[in-house]
């Protein structure tokens, strides 16, 4: 009987295990179902959501990228747009002179822009709506009402006499349609250019009264061009060793003339780059006796390439300091066609087409003006530099 008891209470025991060890089976399938599906959920998302490096979660139609991306879009350069460019440098400007009302005349009738000859279409589009943009955006208290009427054209027959007006025809009919518009001033603005610079004139009156509550011009920096050519004509100093017939040598600094044209083209704000073709010829007959006290130049040639980096800038763009660096060579056999390095600098001064000073120094290895002498197996040579100095006009 006790046997019986024992039996039973197995078998119950190991019913009880094997129903938990179900249970908990089922329960640990559930779990990793659940830790599943959690885990796979920002996988299929990501298609929707985009993680930040901050692990911010953003949509990917977030109103604020769209922005920023099209303000990406909207940026101009100097190099490649310069009207556009001037422009945009002159909007913060334009917002400052408005802002100057203060709380004066919150509310202000527009009428369309007035442009001068030399714009194109295409930039009245952009500058008018650049320029409201710009306006509501560093003042945003201003409401800007655009009024069609103001520029509305008029006709009238008295007498005979056929009489066409546009605008506002008198004071009255300004007060009816500032009551009508709800608008305490009117705005009227003009831009025109004038060898490349860009000029934006205000005009603001009470609407009221029609007295000028503001007056300003606000004149933009014209940038430089960014292909000129630029012609020269100086000197070149080249250090020279000159062997006699006896042997002996002395150092001289013979000198020749060049002259060279160069084209530029920028292709940034402050970088550019350059070739240059220049002549140069002997200059040295004063010196001395030929052959003994200097050897005689065979004219030549002068080619290479220089990128520039603009040091800086002033009045208007109109003087400038250019830093220049290249690599070239001597197209002449006397000078047993060198490579040299150039590093100079050029200045220029005037608004359009500029006058220009330049300075440099030619590196190069050393070399035989002639052959060397059956005696005493030596030749006069070049000392492996020269230097220049030229003035120009730039175009």
């Amino acid at each position: 009987m006790t046997d019986g008891k024992h039996k039973l209470v197995n078998l119950f025991i190991q019913h009880f295990d094997s129903e938990m060890t179900m249970k908990q089976l089922i329960f640990s399938i559930l779990c990793l179902m659940v830790l599943a599906f959690s885990f796979s959920s920002p996988i299929f998302a990501q298609d929707d959501v985009t993680l930040t490096d901050d692990g911010n979660e953003t949509t990917q139609e977030d109103p604020l990228d769209m922005d920023e991306d099209e303000g990406v879009d909207e940026k101009y350069v100097m190099w490649a747009d310069p009207l556009y460019y001037q422009f945009e440098k002159m909007m913060p400007e334009f917002a400052k002179s408005i802002g100057r009302l203060d709380t004066r005349i919150s509310t202000l009738a527009v009428t369309g822009i007035s442009f001068g000859p030399g714009l194109d279409e295409a930039f009245k589009k952009v500058a008018e709506a650049k320029l409201f943009g710009q306006l509501l955006q560093e003042n945003p208290r201003l409401k800007l009402i655009k009024c069609d009427e103001c520029n509305q054209i008029r006709s009238e027959v008295k007498n005979g006499i056929l009489t066409i007006s546009k605008g506002l025809a008198d004071q009255a009919e300004r007060k009816n349609l500032a009551n009508k518009l709800g608008v305490q001033g009117f705005m009227t603005t003009m831009i025109t250019v004038e060898e490349r610079q860009l000029t934006i004139v205000i005009n603001i009156h009470d609407s009221l009264e029609g007295r000028i509550v503001l007056s300003d011009v606000i004149a933009g920096a014209p940038v430089a061009k960014t292909k000129y050519f630029h012609v020269y004509i100086g000197q070149l100093t080249v250090p020279v060793t000159v062997i006699s017939e006896s042997g002996g040598s002395k150092s001289v600094d013979q000198t020749a003339i060049i002259a060279g044209i160069e084209q530029t083209m920028r292709f940034s704000e402050s970088w550019m780059v350059g070739a240059n073709l220049a002549l140069f010829y002997d200059n040295n007959s004063k010196l001395g006796e030929s052959g003994t006290d200097y050897i005689p130049f065979t004219s030549g040639l002068v080619f290479d390439g220089t990128i520039g980096w603009e040091a800086f800038s002033m009045m208007n763009n109109s003087t400038s300091l250019i830093i220049q660096a290249g690599l070239g060579e001597f197209i002449s056999a006397q000078f047993n066609f060198s490579i040299y390095y150039k590093i100079g600098a050029k200045m220029t001064m005037g608004s359009e087409n500029k006058l220009t000073f330049n300075m440099g120094l030619l590196s190069f290895n050393e070399s035989n003006l002639e052959k060397p002498n059956a005696t005493t197996g030596k030749a006069s040579s070049l000392k492996g530099s020269a230097t220049y100095i030229t003035f120009g006009y730039q175009f």
